[in-house]
């Protein structure tokens, strides 16, 4: 017999083998089937007896609670919760680790009933019974328009419901535009020209802020979306007797290098025109300055809010020192008794 009659006989004997195992594979199949339903028939009846008896609140019944936990969890997994749920005592429960959330509510609540108010449903479409909400038609979704940047009363209607300042607080501030200028975005198409605003305002009460804006067609759109900017990124900046700032300062922002001295009473503003701008809108009355370095606009004004910002106070020194504030201000800026 040949080596090609052999292999052809023995392929034959491979295929019937398989057929052979296939049958048995179907009826190893069916047999797990049954298994598992056995199986999960046996969990739900356990899960029924140890339902009966827990205690649970009279709000939602036990068996509600079980119901809507098998819509997520398999029976295996709702047989461990079951588990673990008999576990926690009260006890461990009065002394579990509360959360700290970032807006926390001004009351106590456990969230645990449904309020007849915040939690019934107000649209046609919700249904709280089931675990997906459904997805709302379009018309029912809210409106999102965006803040008018140019519109002056709307910026300030924004501020006044967002941040909680008033109106009359926003129309008495100095507006300072510092910078306006013609810039050009060189791309492979050509130029895009447009014009650039810097600005600061300020209360002359130590709040203070600085935006930056662009605008292709009008340069006096740049500055009211600049004011904006400016409005929504207000900062307070601390200061010596109201008038002066807490020690020499010296900050190095790009090519500008930029110091700042405290000043006697009635020493004046003797700094760069810069400077002295955003000294009037801060409230500083008594400062010395120099600028070397580039004479840059931006980086200047940029340098000096970021000096004013990072001052050490005589607190965070006598802190630091184991001192008292006091010892560090008689030491440090000349206070007399």
């Amino acid at each position: 017999m040949s080596k090609r009659a052999v292999y052809q006989l023995l392929r034959t004997a491979n295929r019937s083998k398989v057929h052979g195992n296939g049958c048995v594979k179907a009826q190893i199949a069916r047999e797990s089937t049954d298994a598992t339903k056995a199986l999960s028939e046996k969990i739900s009846s356990e899960i029924k007896q140890e339902t009966a008896k827990l205690e649970f609140p009279t709000i939602i019944t036990r068996s509600d609670h079980i119901q809507r936990l098998s819509k997520y969890y398999s029976p295996k997994m709702l047989k461990s919760i079951i588990a673990a749920e008999q576990t926690v005592t009260p006890d461990l429960w009065d002394k579990r680790k509360k959360a700290k959330p970032l807006f926390p509510l001004s009351y106590v609540d456990d969230l645990a009933k449904h309020d007849p108010f915040y939690d019934l449903p107000k649209m046609p479409w919700m249904d709280f019974s089931e675990p997906h909400q459904p997805v709302p038609p379009p018309s029912d979704l809210p409106p999102t328009v965006p803040p008018d940047l140019m519109n002056a009363d709307v910026v300030e209607a924004e501020l006044a419901n967002n941040r909680g300042i008033s109106r009359d607080y926003m129309r008495r501030l100095i507006v300072r535009p510092l910078v306006r200028k013609l810039v050009s975005n060189v791309t492979r198409l050509g130029k895009i020209r447009s014009f650039y605003s810097l600005v600061i305002v300020g209360d002359q009460n130590g709040m203070i802020g600085i935006g930056e804006a662009k605008d292709r067609n009008e340069s006096s759109r740049a500055v009211m979306k600049a004011k904006s900017k400016a409005l929504r990124s207000m900062f307070y900046i601390p200061r010596l007797d109201n008038r002066t700032i807490f020690g020499s300062l010296e900050n190095h922002y790009h090519g500008v290098d930029v110091q700042l001295w405290p000043r006697p009473p009635g020493f004046g503003l003797r700094v760069n025109h810069l400077i002295h701008e955003v000294a009037v809108c801060a409230g500083l009355k008594d400062l010395g300055g120099k600028v070397r370095g580039s004479r840059n606009k931006m980086n200047t004004i940029k340098a000096t809010i970021e000096m004013l910002r990072s001052q050490v106070l005589p607190e965070e020194i006598a802190r630091a020192r184991g001192k008292k504030a006091v010892d560090i201000k008689k030491t440090y800026f000349s206070a007399r008794n």
